[in-house]
């Protein structure tokens, strides 16, 4: 009985062993090559870098007064010909109904330090800018003024005073009995792929940064040389006013018998034709040098930008592929379990 008991006892555990050999031999040893093939050619989506957004300019620009124009060559045929011309007649009439005899005498009595200090930036003295003011809001004096439109950056006016990285998935083995050492070899393999896929988000983020840096790169030198060009585009206007105003000047003087008591007016007129273009010199030149601050600025933003959603789109590239990678890390840890088969 006690050898009988000795010999089932035998053959079960001979069963048994028979049952986990088998069993354990229906585990596969390496992940499924085919998958692994599929996890290697996932690779992060090239990204065109998109350049900055184009800055847009446009220069500031001064016209002279028609009407001032008229007047001073009407002024300057009076020595030759002896006559006064009737525009020149009817442009003293027009400064006698706007402005007081004050203010006519004011204007009359402006001397070349005070053009020369407000040439060259200064302020207008209260007594002047308050007779200039009253000049720009009568319609008819305002006609003597030069006109001047502001620089604009992106079609803006200049006056003159002036991302997160989303988390990174894991795959889950979905609590699957699977072989330690396939398992093993299939975490390798989604290791090195993602060791991959980091090189090629790094490359990209790279030639981002690249771009970025080659477009800030000229725009402090091309601010200076913006910013350097405006004295001599003045100068050269303003050096046009003073020729005009002084020939005016001296052919009110040389006439000033014949002109009578339009002399005054005529004198107080060309003074405020004159401050006015000076006026509005400064108030440009002021505005260029702002100009070329913000389009500086503006490039600068541009380039931040532009890197900013390079970076994004080279993020979302690198996401999309990690995702698909551990998609397929799921599938080759499903292919390290045993689906059933051991015969």
């Amino acid at each position: 009985m006690k050898k009988q008991r000795s010999i089932s006892l035998f053959v079960f555990g001979l069963a048994l062993t028979l049952v986990m050999y088998n069993c354990k031999k229906s585990d596969p040893l390496e992940p499924d090559q085919t998958i692994v093939d599929k996890l290697n050619d996932i690779k992060v989506a090239q990204v065109t870098i998109a350049p900055p957004a184009a800055v847009t300019t446009t220069p500031s620009s001064i016209t002279a007064s028609a009407k001032a124009t008229e007047t001073a060559t009407g002024i300057a045929s009076i020595s030759a010909t002896g006559v006064v011309p009737a525009s020149v007649t009817t442009s003293a009439t027009q400064v006698s109904a706007a402005l007081s005899p004050t203010e006519v005498a004011t204007m009359a009595a402006v001397t070349p330090a005070t053009f020369a200090a407000v040439a060259a930036g200064g302020a207008l003295p209260a007594d002047l800018k308050s007779v200039l003011d009253k000049a720009s809001a009568d319609p008819a004096l305002k006609a003597f003024l030069p006109s001047f439109t502001l620089p604009t950056v992106n079609g803006k006016a200049v006056p003159g005073r002036q991302g997160a990285s989303v988390p990174q998935t894991i795959a889950q083995s979905e609590g699957l009995e699977v072989s330690d050492e396939c398992i093993a070899k299939a975490e390798a393999a989604f290791a090195t792929a993602k060791v991959n896929l980091d090189a090629s988000k790094a490359t990209q983020i790279a030639a981002v940064e690249k771009a970025y840096q080659d477009a800030i790169a000229p725009i402090s030198a091309a601010q200076a040389t913006c910013t350097g060009g405006i004295p001599a585009k003045y100068a050269a206007l303003d050096a046009a006013a003073k020729t005009t105003y002084d020939a005016t000047n001296a052919a009110l003087d040389a006439n000033q018998a014949l002109l009578g008591s339009n002399y005054a007016l005529l004198k107080a007129l060309n003074s405020i034709s004159y401050l006015g273009y000076l006026s509005s010199s400064n108030t440009l030149q002021a505005a260029d040098v702002a100009a070329c601050t913000a389009a500086g600025a503006a490039s600068t933003t541009a380039a931040q930008a532009a890197r900013t959603a390079n970076t994004a789109a080279v993020e979302a590239a690198y996401q999309t592929a990690l995702a698909a990678a551990n998609t397929v890390k799921t599938d080759l840890i499903k292919s390290c379990h045993n689906q059933g088969g051991g015969n």
